[in-house]
């Protein structure tokens, strides 16, 4: 099957918003009756891949979307409104968002109650983690629950480069693991969730800058990207911090590459367990569980050597990461970890299998030396 066969069978799945599918102005929902010139959509379960999930928090969590575009005095504004129920833990998610947009920037006002993951570039509450988890009991996420409103102006440009300006007011709260469920839990007896994050409850009120500029996109030639941020807040505990990634994908033959990834972060004051650094699983450190470190700094870096063939490439890889030991955590492994490994990348890189081999303690790992990821395309940003 190739990728374009595979982005059919996608959208034949899970119906991609097209101009034809946003009811005209004055159509009724149902009967497509005109009653009013604004218009909406409504969007449910599986006509949408994120509003369908599978965790070890919420079980099955199936959310319902409503979209309006009404005119305002500032103009033509979004007003989207996300409800969720997880089949699990049957705790609501909700979340309004009203959003200005034009060419040159995107301005969003939000209220929300809702689930989330403590990195949110890693894509926790995606298609692959979510396939990952029900079916082989592997989900890399970690999770808390928060409450709060938040303020949040993009400027996009059209050099692949776009500038995150949020601000927030957030009430976090811990989440339990409230399944047992996944397809090889029938076949395999015992089989056990990795224990989720701890979590300190409170109020926090602060900002985040985000900055990330790419460059290159011919796949023969060199290209990279770049991405800084800074978080800082108030309130229950006082912290700021700061991380930069920076990526590189260097042709060296034809259907050969050289990629390499590398990162470093800091902090000052009192960091919550929620907002520490974690280093672990495919998005950071190959051959370890999520977590494996974790701390008030880290530093890592990925190298991989890939060959392209008609089936997908093929690769060889090797992660290195550090984050010192944070007495707030219940382990006491403050040294480097590196691994190696082997991957093969199919259908345009959008699936991922990379069996690795962690070159530390092993005590410190659940599964010994040898971990195998299964998992979509995974970006740093």
């Amino acid at each position: 099957m190739g990728a374009a066969t595979l982005k059919v069978v996608l959208c034949c799945m899970f119906p991609i918003s097209l101009p034809a599918d946003t009811l005209p102005r004055g159509a009724n929902w149902e009967s497509g009756e005109e009653v009013s010139d604004i218009p909406r959509t409504f969007r449910w379960g599986v006509q949408r891949p994120n509003l369908l999930r599978y965790n070890r928090v919420e079980g099955f969590s199936i959310g319902v979307r409503a979209q309006f575009r009404p005119q305002s005095a500032l103009g033509p504004i979004s007003v989207t409104s996300t409800a969720r129920l997880g089949l699990a833990d049957l705790k609501p998610n909700l979340r309004l968002d009203f959003t200005r947009e034009t060419i040159q920037e995107r301005i969003t006002f939000s209220g929300f109650h809702e689930l989330t993951a403590i990195d949110e570039r890693a894509g926790h509450f995606n298609l692959g983690n979510s396939i990952s988890a029900l079916v082989a009991g592997r989900d890399d996420g970690d999770y808390y629950r928060r409450s709060g409103a938040s303020l949040e102006w993009v400027h996009p440009t059209m050099e692949q480069s776009s500038l995150r300006i949020r601000a927030f007011g957030e009430y976090h709260r811990p989440a339990t693991i409230e399944t047992d469920f996944t397809i090889w839990g029938l076949i395999k007896d015992n089989l056990e969730w990795r224990p989720n994050i701890g979590v300190d409850e409170g109020w926090f009120l602060g900002g985040s800058l985000e900055i990330s500029s790419k460059w290159g996109t011919d796949p023969l030639f060199p290209r990279g990207g770049l991405l800084v941020s800074v978080e800082g807040a108030a309130g229950t505990a006082e912290y700021a911090r700061a991380d930069l990634l920076g990526s590189l994908d260097i042709p060296i033959f034809s259907d050969t590459r050289i990629s390499l990834e590398a990162g470093i972060g800091t902090s000052l004051g009192d960091l919550p367990r929620q907002r520490l650094w974690y280093l672990g699983g495919p998005s950071t450190l190959r051959g370890v569980t999520p977590r494996a470190l974790g701390g008030n700094k880290f530093f890592r870096v990925r190298g991989e050597v890939a060959r392209s063939f008609s089936f997908g490439d093929v690769s060889l890889f090797s992660d290195g990461g550090w984050a010192p030991y944070s007495g707030t955590l219940g382990w006491d492994t403050d040294g480097p970890l590196f691994s190696i490994g082997s991957g093969l990348a199919v259908l345009d890189r959008l699936i991922h299998l990379d069996a690795s081999w962690n070159l530390g303690d092993p005590g410190v790992f659940t599964g010994g030396r040898f971990r195998f990821h299964t998992y979509l395309d995974t970006v740093p940003f």
